[in-house]
């Protein structure tokens, strides 16, 4: 059996990337719980205000870590499900010899016409 290498490494990387989301989301859940908790002991007006926009800003980071999470999420599903296809290989195409068939042969006429022309000149 073959192990394609390059979509091993694609399927690892996935994984670290979800791993690093799921710390970032607990990450930012726990900075939400604190300043949430603190806001409500603290008597000053001034210092809860600030206590409650660290908790939103939190809360916003977590809920957009939790969509690019789900979003990997569903990416490496996918990338799995089409693991087990197999595609018919693309047929060999060689582009050298496909390129030297279209390529113009030069004639006796255009040896002609650039000799009458020097590129250093019109410069």
């Amino acid at each position: 059996m073959e192990i394609d290498s390059e979509r091993a490494g694609g399927n690892i990387s996935q994984i670290i990337l979800i791993v690093l989301l799921a710390v970032m989301a607990g990450g930012l859940f726990v900075v939400t719980a604190m300043a949430a908790n603190l806001a409500g002991e603290v008597d000053n007006i001034d210092q809860r205000r600030v206590l409650a926009r660290i908790a939103w800003v939190a809360i916003s980071l977590m809920g957009l870590a939790l969509v690019l999470l789900l979003w990997t999420v569903m990416r490496y599903f996918r990338s799995r499900m089409q693991l087990g296809q197999h595609h018919e290989p693309t047929p060999y195409v060689d582009a050298w010899s496909l390129a030297g068939k279209r390529m113009k042969v030069p004639t006796e006429e255009d040896d002609e016409d650039e000799e009458g022309y020097d590129s250093d000149e019109s410069l």
